[in-house]
């Protein structure tokens, strides 16, 4: 979750920027006249560089996923990880596969894997991992689709 710190980063940098700003520009004369300081233009992201953050419900196809599974995708590393949170419980354990990568979408397969001795005694109870996985180029605007699927170990 590295997309998180950079963005609590990003904001106290901010705000220590703007209030650095506010004390310059009350000491100089006809303060309110004059453009912006360079870096509040610098503290816009290039519109050319890959989104990182929660990636919007829209381009999240998550119709083979089971009722209730938790649905939270994020992109980060300029587009290419993709971290999504996975269920998982007792003595099952979660992992992740890209499927397939076209220009209009990314696959991946969410995999709960359980034992395959029925005389293991598990708990109850539920964690949802974050799982990553890299892709082989940003995921941009493409579609990520969401397939589940449950195998013995």
């Amino acid at each position: 979750m590295r997309w998180i710190r950079g963005i609590i980063a990003a904001t106290a940098l901010l705000a220590a920027t703007a209030c650095g700003e506010q004390t310059t520009a009350q000491n100089q004369p006809g303060a309110g006249a004059e453009p912006p300081p360079a870096s509040q233009e610098l503290s816009r992201a290039p519109e050319d560089v890959p989104h990182d953050g929660p990636v919007p419900m829209g381009q999240i196809d998550s119709a083979a996923l089971p009722e209730g599974y938790p649905l939270d995708v994020a992109v980060s590393e300029q587009g290419r990880t993709l971290t999504i949170v996975a269920q998982e419980g007792g003595c099952t354990k979660a992992s992740a596969t890209v499927e397939e990568q076209t220009e209009r979408k990314v696959a991946i397969t969410l995999v709960e894997s359980k034992p395959a001795d029925k005389n293991v005694a598990c708990t109850m109870d539920m964690r949802y991992p974050p799982l990553t996985v890299e892709l082989e180029e940003p995921l941009s605007d493409r579609k990520v689709v969401l397939d589940h699927e449950t195998s013995t170990h």
